[in-house]
C-alpha cells in the first residue's frame, strides 16, 4: 500500500468515527442527559416563581440539584431535575393534568391549601408521589384508609387536640372540670371535638362536652349558663371563630373572668383583640423561631445562593431531602416502575433537616411523627408564646 493510500485509508477512518461519536452524543454538549435524570414537578406558591417565596424555593431546590449532580454516581447512577410548573388557581387547578413523562419521579407543592386540595385528585391520576409542602388541612384519607401517594410537611389539623393535651398536663390539675364545645354537623370541627374529648379522658381528665347547633342563630345564649356552672376553667371551643369570639364575650370578657377559652382552630390577626386567648399552632413563629438561619448562610457560603424567604427555602430543603432519601434507599436495579416501592420507602425517611427540628415520618399518617408546636396567648394585640412543645401527630380517628 501507498503512502498516499494510507493516508486516505487513516483520513476516511477518523471520518468515519468523528461522525459516529456525533452520531451517538446528540445535543449542543454532546451528550443526552435525558437518558440517567429524573424530573420532579414542582407547583410554585400561588403568586409565582418571582416573589420572595418563589425565588427562595427555586434557588434553594437549585442548590439540592447541583448537590446531587456533583456525586459521583447521583443518585443510583441519576441526576435530578426540577421542573417548575406555572402557579395555579383553584380553577385551574380543578382540571389540571401534570406532564408526567417516563423521567417523573415525583411532583412537589408549595401551594395553597385550596389548590392542593384539589391537586390530591390530579396526583392521584399522575401514578406519581405528591409532597406538600404544608398540608395541615389536607386530609389523606379516603374510606377510611390512607391514599398511598400522597405526603406532607405539616401535622393534620387535629394536632391541636394532642397539643391542648400535653399543655393541660403541665399547666391543669386533672381534678379540675374543664368544658370542651363542639358545633354539630360540620366538616371538621364535631369529629375534633370528639378527638379532643377521648383524648382529655384518656389523660385522667373529668371533660364536659357542649353542643352547639350552628343551624341555630345565637345559639351560644342558649348554653352559656350551663356553661359557667359546668366548669371552674378552661373551656376548649370548637365551634369556629365567630362564635368562638362570642363565646370569649359571653364568658372571659368579665375583669377577672375565672373562666379561659382556649381556640382549636388556626390563630390569625383576626383574635388579637381577643385577651388571654390561647391556642396551639406548628407554623406561626416558624420565621422567627424556626432557626433557618444557618441553612441561608450555608447556601450563601457554599454556593452564593441567596434566599430571603427562610421558611420557604426550609420547606423545600426538606421535601427534596426527603424525597432524595426514599430514592437512595431503594434497591439500585429498581426502576420505578413499581411506584408502591417508592410510596413505602417515602414513609420510612428519617432525620429530614427542618430549621432546628428533625423529623422522622410516620408510614401510617405520611407526616411527621412529631413537630414542635408552639402555645400562644393573645397579650396586648399579639400572640404571645407561652411555651414549645413536642407534638406528636395523631392516627386515623374514625368519627
Amino acid at each position: 500500500m501507498t503512502k498516499n493510500s494510507v493516508r486516505r485509508t487513516l483520513l476516511a477512518a477518523a471520518f468515519f468515527c468523528l461522525l459516529w461519536g456525533n452520531a451517538a452524543l446528540p445535543g449542543e454538549s454532546g451528550v443526552d442527559t435525558s437518558v440517567w435524570t429524573w424530573d420532579v414537578l414542582v407547583v410554585p406558591p400561588d403568586d409565582g416563581w418571582d416573589k420572595e417565596a418563589g425565588v427562595s424555593i427555586k434557588n434553594m431546590l437549585e442548590w439540592r440539584r447541583l448537590d446531587v449532580s456533583e456525586r459521583g454516581d447521583g443518585i443510583h447512577g441519576h441526576d435530578v431535575d426540577f421542573i417548575l410548573l406555572s402557579p395555579l388557581t383553584e380553577d385551574s387547578a380543578e382540571s389540571y393534568t401534570f406532564p408526567i413523562t417516563p423521567r417523573t419521579v415525583a411532583i412537589m407543592s408549595f401551594a395553597s391549601t385550596h389548590v392542593d386540595k384539589l391537586l390530591v385528585d390530579r396526583a392521584a391520576e399522575s401514578g406519581v408521589p405528591l409532597l406538600l409542602a404544608g398540608g395541615e388541612d389536607v386530609f389523606f384519607f379516603k374510606h377510611d384508609r390512607i391514599m398511598p401517594f400522597v405526603f406532607a410537611l405539616d401535622l393534620f389539623r387535629d394536632y391541636r387536640c394532642r397539643a391542648f393535651a400535653d399543655y393541660a398536663r403541665l399547666t391543669i390539675s386533672r381534678n379540675s372540670r374543664l368544658g370542651i364545645m363542639g358545633t354539630r354537623f360540620t366538616l371538621n370541627e364535631e369529629r375534633e371535638a370528639k378527638i379532643c374529648f377521648d383524648i382529655f379522658a384518656d389523660e385522667g381528665f373529668m371533660p364536659m362536652p357542649f353542643w352547639l347547633d350552628a343551624s341555630v342563630s345565637d345559639s351560644f345564649s342558649l348554653v352559656e349558663q350551663e356553661i359557667k356552672d359546668g366548669i371552674d376553667g378552661v373551656l376548649i371551643s370548637y365551634v369556629g371563630g365567630m362564635a368562638s369570639k362570642e363565646i370569649w364575650h359571653g364568658i372571659t370578657a368579665g375583669y377577672k373572668s375565672p373562666y379561659r377559652l382556649w381556640y382549636g382552630g388556626a390563630p390569625d390577626k383576626s383574635f388579637l383583640s381577643f385577651n388571654g386567648m390561647l391556642f396551639a399552632d406548628q407554623n406561626m413563629y416558624l420565621e422567627e423561631r424556626g432557626e433557618f438561619e444557618p441553612l441561608k448562610r450555608e447556601l450563601w457560603a457554599t454556593r452564593v445562593i441567596a434566599v430571603s424567604d427562610k421558611v420557604a427555602a426550609g420547606r423545600a430543603n426538606a421535601l427534596a431531602f426527603w424525597l432524595f432519601e426514599a430514592l437512595s434507599a431503594l434497591p439500585r436495579e429498581n426502576d420505578l416502575k413499581n411506584k408502591e416501592a417508592l410510596f413505602t420507602s417515602l414513609g420510612n425517611v428519617r432525620g429530614i433537616p427542618f430549621g432546628n427540628q428533625t423529623l422522622n415520618i410516620d408510614g401510617e399518617t405520611h407526616r411527621p411523627a412529631f413537630r414542635q408546636v408552639y402555645i400562644l396567648q393573645v397579650r396586648d394585640r399579639s400572640f404571645f408564646v407561652l411555651d414549645t412543645l413536642t407534638v406528636h401527630g395523631l392516627k386515623y380517628y374514625d368519627y
